[in-house]
């Protein structure tokens, strides 16, 4: 019975090991120099996007604007192409003009978009 019990623990010991060594794993690829994702904030240059014809609930005719992508100039400079999903988070739609923080995935998808009022804080409309 002692052997069983000595059995036990040891198993025990090592699981307790394993997940600790494997949390220490996990938490080291998520620190390491590649960021899961970035921040980037421009002015909105161009929206593409597609525009409908539809019949609103009451049935008026409305016009369905389905934005695409927006391409902003970053603080720096450089013109950035954000495509836009139906994953993608848009709290309010924008125009040229507006200043926007997007958030990008380090696979390139587009994650989130939020407009700034002009004090660069999130606009809460």
């Amino acid at each position: 019975m002692k052997f069983l019990t000595s059995t036990s623990l040891a198993v025990a010991i090592v699981s307790i090991g394993l997940i600790a060594v494997e949390g220490t794993w996990a938490e080291g690829r998520s620190s390491s120099g590649t960021p899961l994702s970035k921040i980037v904030t421009g002015e909105v240059a161009q929206v593409e996007g597609e525009f409908h014809m539809a019949k609103g609930p009451e049935g008026d005719v409305t016009l369905d604007i389905v934005d695409k992508s927006y391409v902003i100039t970053s603080q720096t400079g450089k013109e950035v192409r954000l495509e836009l999903n139906d994953r993608t988070k848009i709290q309010n739609r924008v125009n040229p003009g507006d200043k926007v923080e997007a958030k990008i995935s380090s696979k390139g998808e587009t994650l989130s978009v939020t407009r700034l009022d002009h004090l660069g804080e999130m606009s809460r409309e």
